[in-house]
């Protein structure tokens, strides 16, 4: 079939981020299919919750967007959604990932994810052929990026950061005109927060939710955790109206997404839910639970007989 051409010789969409204005003071700026940070502007202050991965510098982004002065809420203290807290001075994160966000992460963990870069962008080829031929449903804000110009593999570099502000259950953060409040949702880490407006209806769900795979299998992740907190975000249905996740193409869903998720761990706990072998993007071994419009990552090994509510064995 011969060498496919070089997919970035006539490619429209160079930044690294992708913006895209979800309403009045809030903005989407995602790294496309990596992960998705959140600019949330009041009347006085800004809030970015997430950082992203850090090849390349979204505080230029968030501040380029908002006037307001700005600080960093970290969803959880995970890499890819703290990998940019280097840029900021104010950042605040939930009070049980504060130590966890401030230690080195694995020494093998950066060169990790750029191996799974070059697998996406190598794959990405194809994605977008084919849904050029018979689906078109990509549009600009969705395409994967290349690589920063003159960024080298080696260039990725992981750095723990420190909390100047520590987090707990139904804490208000305070924007002006606008008012968020803390969820602490754990399950896929100890740390994982929603930030949750009333006036709007919008919830912010970091990686409590995502419209693809659900990842409960990581050594810091709980099932019996999450699955109470996916439930008590389905129990606030009634009041959400637009639900905002961090990772996959598909960062918009509505309130009806919180109600499948809740019941979607309820199956996995009771052993209802239909399961297979699975890879998760490093390609460690996962058994992988599916539904309708996402799936839930397991521990290899999984029995909820065994898991009593909780990891369950891997």
């Amino acid at each position: 079939m011969g060498q496919r051409p070089d997919w970035t010789s006539d490619f429209p969409y160079r930044d690294w981020f992708s913006v895209v204005e979800l309403g009045p003071g809030t903005h989407l700026i995602s790294e496309p299919v990596h992960v998705n940070s959140y600019l949330i502007e009041g009347s006085e202050r800004a809030v970015l919750l997430d950082t992203g991965l850090g090849l390349a510098d979204i505080r230029k982004i968030a501040e380029g967007l908002s006037g307001k002065p700005l600080r960093v809420v970290n969803s959880h203290y995970h890499f890819d959604h703290s990998g940019g807290n280097r840029w900021f001075q104010e950042i605040a994160i939930h009070r049980s990932g504060a130590t966890l966000l401030a230690t080195p992460p694995p020494e093998d963990l950066a060169a990790a994810y750029m191996d799974y870069v070059h697998r996406l962008h190598a794959d990405w080829v194809t994605y977008r052929e084919l849904d050029d031929r018979y689906f078109r449903l990509l549009t600009g804000e969705l395409y994967v990026r290349p690589l920063p110009e003159g960024f080298a593999d080696e260039d990725f570099e992981i750095l723990p950061s420190q909390a100047t502000t520590l987090l707990d259950e139904g804490d208000v953060i305070d924007l002006g005109d606008r008012r968020l409040r803390v969820l602490h949702t754990p399950g896929h880490s100890p740390d994982s927060i929603c930030l949750f407006e009333e006036r709007s209806g919008m919830l912010f769900t970091g990686d409590t939710l995502s419209a693809g795979a659900i990842y409960a299998h990581a050594e810091d992740a709980d099932v019996g955790s999450f699955a109470r907190s996916t439930a008590r975000l389905a129990g606030m249905a009634a009041d959400v109206r637009r639900v905002f996740v961090c990772h996959f193409l598909r960062y918009e869903s509505p309130a009806s997404f919180l109600r499948a998720v809740g019941e979607g761990f309820e199956r996995v706990l009771a052993g209802e839910a239909p399961l297979r072998p699975s890879i998760d993007f490093l390609g460690a071994p996962v058994v992988e639970a599916c539904f309708e419009a996402f799936s839930i990552f397991l521990p290899a090994g999984w029995d909820p007989a065994v898991a009593g509510g909780g990891r369950g064995p891997g």
